[in-house]
């Protein structure tokens, strides 16, 4: 009888445990999501990281290669870079092309100028080519301010990307925005920053390491010390070869387009070199008329090796990043087919420019125009030869009839040449045997 009630108990007590852990969970929930939204915000903050750091680090190796993308002459200079300084100018935009590919998963806007608004991202280029035109100023997260490469005279943007062997630094600026609900309302954003340095490699001068070795020199030279006459001899040898290598300033006028003409759906043209140094064909920029709208670039060859299929169907269309060599004193052919044209022989007006490097020396742009006419269609042509052939039947029918009626005039020419022949009775052969 006494356990009843006991029962009766517990039963009453269940409803209150039941009370006591749901206001238990409401006071730790905001604490477990406040957790969890910091261990989110921590992992999308290294992430974050990591590609500011593996941006700036995609930059400064392609900052030391001294590439660039052609496309940048276009845009900046309105054709092919022609000096050094266009082409260190096309470099920096270049830089920053591959620095923001290498940022992904960020949240960076590029419409955002400002720092310390979110998604704002910056490239910065600098070196210490010279100190007199340009100095680098780093990063201060905690103002926050970007880095910036400025003139020291007007305090500009003056971005560099150094020369060969020259110190270049590439920094990415970004400017991470946090999600957290009520840590963001009072740091909505974190600046992070990355700066990574190298050294610019000898890529206006590396590209002749490839001569051919004096490997056998040395191996003769011990021979010829017995004879001690003969070792002067070969010392001033090499310095005249050298001679020419040390007069490496060729001229641009001794470079140029001799000739362009129109083969079929080719157009050619012939490139003399009379330096003695060797040149290379850097960079092609064609302009050309586009007879129909299937009409296209097919292929770019030099010296019977096609080194470009670009497949462009709109002109003008460039090429660059070539190193194709044209000796000292020779002439190389240069030729462009095309495809999709309405019929051979091609027509419009076509101009060529090529532009040579010498390596340590200058850089030289030549350009060549040609313009043909549009020929006479094909079919036209085909129909006037099939009109004479039936002229040709008329004129025999009236020889036929002219030729009937002379004949007997004729025959009494024939009679009349026997008659004066009548000499042959004149044996005066007789008078000569009277004679004798």
């Amino acid at each position: 009888m006494n356990s009843i009630p006991r029962r009766t108990d517990a039963s009453r007590t269940s409803p209150r445990r039941t009370g006591q852990g749901l206001v238990e969970f409401a006071l730790i929930l905001p604490l477990l999501l406040l957790v969890v939204f910091v261990v989110v915000e921590l992992a999308r903050l290294l992430a974050a990281w990591l590609a500011i750091e593996n941006a700036a680090r995609f930059g400064v190796r392609y900052a030391v290669t001294g590439e660039y993308d052609s496309g940048y002459c276009d845009e900046l200079y309105s054709g092919p870079c022609e000096t050094l300084d266009q082409e260190d100018g096309a470099r920096i935009p270049s830089i920053v092309d591959v620095t923001r590919d290498g940022a992904v998963a960020i949240l960076l806007d590029p419409t955002v100028e400002d720092v310390g608004e979110r998604g704002f991202f910056k490239v910065t280029v600098c070196s210490n080519r010279d100190p007199a035109r340009f100095y680098y100023v780093p990063p201060d997260p905690d103002a926050p301010k970007a880095a910036e490469c400025l003139d020291p005279i007007t305090d500009e943007p003056a971005e560099d990307a150094g020369g060969p062997g020259n110190r270049v630094s590439v920094t990415v600026d970004f400017d991470h925005p946090l999600i957290t609900p009520i840590l963001s309302n009072f740091w909505p954003v974190l600046h992070l920053n990355a700066t990574r340095e190298g050294i610019v490699e000898q890529f206006r001068t590396a590209r002749v390491v490839g001569l051919p070795a004096t490997i056998s020199g040395p191996s003769l030279t011990p021979s010829d010390t017995p004879t001690p006459s003969l070792t002067p001899t070969p010392s001033p040898t090499p310095t005249n070869t050298l001679t020419p290598t040390a007069t490496q300033t060729p001229d641009c006028s001794d470079i140029y387009i001799q000739s362009m003409w129109i083969s079929g759906d080719d157009v050619r043209a012939d490139v003399n070199n009379d330096n003695d140094a060797t040149g290379f064909l850097t960079n092609t920029h064609l302009s050309w008329t586009e007879l129909t709208s299937s009409m296209e670039v097919n292929t770019f060859t030099w010296s019977g090796t096609e080194y470009a299929e670009p497949d462009d169907n709109s002109s003008p269309t460039s090429y660059g990043g070539t190193f194709l060599p044209i000796s000292g004193h020779t002439d190389e052919e240069w030729r462009v087919d095309f495809d999709g044209e309405p019929y051979e022989p091609i027509w419009g007006t076509y101009t060529l420019t090529l532009t040579f490097e010498f390596p340590g020396s200058i850089t030289c742009t030549k350009s060549r125009t040609i313009t043909a006419a549009q020929p006479p269609s094909p079919t036209p042509s085909q129909t006037p030869t099939i009109g004479p052939t039936p002229s040709r039947t008329p004129t025999r029918t009236p020889s036929r009839t002219a030729t009937s009626g002379p004949p007997p005039t004729t025959a009494p020419t024939k009679t009349k040449t026997p008659i004066p022949t009548d000499p042959p009775p004149v044996p005066p052969t007789a008078t000569n045997c009277f004679d004798c």
